[in-house]
């Protein structure tokens, strides 16, 4: 068995090898995007600090689970997606111990995405699956993130744009029918990619795509997606026997009360 403990494997050596040389730059005619991985270390001042990622979590977690409890949230871009908007903005402005006009007009920035996305496709997961309100809401993050940064306009829509291209695709497929499970998981993931996406941005990153081609590519993308992948209950992690279970149980314990 390959002992990977052994600080001279190879594979390891190799790995570490990538990642030195990496930054260095790297050159091949056949290929999209230009040498960019030296831009995290060069553009570091102007990022968002790594240290926000629990906070957060945190925060995400919270308005999530006031969600469900029945309590008061704010639906943006949805009630499923509620909580990857103020758990990152709020998060990241009390992190940097920013005030409540840096939040609005973070907040501002953000809507002025999410009307671009509600032009475009709009944000029922009936129509084209989590996508569209996951992944609109960390769209919609990261375009604030970049804001509140002190970034430019053009930063927070390529910021936008590099969310949604990594979010494409995603399912919407509620654990034993409540908006509650894989929802928590994939809202502090939305929150955590609209990091990403706005360091990406703010250091320099090529998007590749603009967002306008990227919405009408998720548009496209939740056509092609199955029904029962979206908000159905009838795929995915829905069908699982945990998931059944749970609804069965669920559902006892209704009748008893």
């Amino acid at each position: 068995m390959l002992n990977l403990f052994n600080e001279k494997t190879p594979i390891l050596l190799y790995m570490k090898t990538a990642i030195e040389k990496g930054p260095e730059g790297t050159h091949y005619e056949d290929r999209i995007l230009g040498p960019q991985a030296y831009l995290i270390e060069k553009n570091k001042d102007k990022l968002i600090p790594a240290n926000i990622v629990n906070r957060v979590i945190a925060y995400i977690t919270a308005v999530m689970e006031v969600k469900s409890a029945m309590g008061v949230i704010v639906a943006a871009p949805t009630t499923g997606a509620c909580a990857a908007l103020p758990g990152t903005i709020i998060g990241m402005a009390d992190e940097l111990g920013l005030g409540l006009d840096e939040v609005v007009k973070a907040m501002l920035a953000a809507g002025m995405i999410g009307g671009l996305i509600a032009d475009k496709t709009g944000f029922a997961a009936e129509v084209g699956g989590c996508q569209l309100e996951c992944g609109a809401a960390s769209a919609m993050s990261a375009a604030g993130l970049v804001q509140l940064a002190g970034g430019s306009a053009e930063e927070g829509v390529s910021a936008a744009s590099i969310a949604l291209q990594n979010i494409l695709g995603l399912v919407y497929d509620p654990v034993a029918n409540r908006v509650e499970w894989p929802c928590l998981g994939r809202n502090v993931m939305a929150g955590v990619n609209a990091i990403a996406s706005a360091n990406m941005a703010l250091a320099g990153y090529d998007e590749v795509v603009p967002l306008d081609e990227t919405l009408e590519a998720m548009r496209e993308v939740g056509g092609l997606m199955h029904f029962k992948l979206r908000c159905t209950g009838l795929g995915g992690l829905s069908v699982t026997p945990t998931s059944k279970k749970i609804h069965t149980e669920l559902e006892q314990h209704a009748k008893k009360e």
